[in-house]
């Protein structure tokens, strides 16, 4: 089998959501939220729209945030392993010596 560069096999292996999904899914989780709560307290659902318009608004930068986050943190690591890959190269030159 052919031999891959180290960590090559990962690059390109991102299985982030994309920022629609995540603001949308969260607006979405939102409203269910609001629902379900409206429905424990027997209350109309649908009485008030605002309120789910609020959630929505609320759920959904919750959303916008973890995402920033998540792209945050990807960045860094892969920072952080050209950093790791450089210093295994140098190691290995070094032994060679």
């Amino acid at each position: 089998s052919p031999s891959l560069p180290p960590l090559q096999f990962f690059k390109k292996r991102s299985f982030n959501m994309s920022l629609i999904s995540s603001v949308s899914g969260f607006a979405a989780f939102g409203v269910l939220v609001r629902t379900y709560a409206l429905g424990l307290q027997k209350r109309p659902i649908f009485s008030n729209p605002s309120s789910h318009a609020l959630a929505a608004g609320v759920f959904g930068s919750v959303g916008y945030f973890l995402y920033n986050v998540q792209e945050r943190q990807t960045a860094a690591i892969a920072a952080k392993k050209e950093v790791m890959i450089k210093n295994r190269a140098r190691a290995e030159e070094l032994a060679t010596q």
